[in-house]
């Protein structure tokens, strides 16, 4: 079993989740950067950085970082 699936774990876990969302990085606007450069995803859940992908990418970007992910996979986020 993972630290994270204790209740603990959840109650920290979920903390850290309300902490990124009250404190948005600033997003880069892909739109203002030169052709070529990499485009940026941003998570669903909570607005931090989730992938960066070459311009011509050909799979799906992540949705969600890799913290919203795991309370996802946990089922505490939906």
């Amino acid at each position: 079993m993972s630290p994270l699936a204790t209740l603990q774990g959840k109650e920290h876990a979920l903390a850290k989740l309300q902490e990124r969302r009250e404190n948005q990085p600033e997003q880069i606007d892909d739109g203002s950067l030169p052709a070529g450069s990499s485009l940026h995803f941003y998570c669903k859940s909570c607005g931090h950085l989730a992938d960066v992908k070459p311009e011509l990418y050909l799979t799906d970007p992540k949705r969600l970082c890799d913290e919203c992910q795991a309370l996802k996979d946990l089922g505490w986020l939906e």
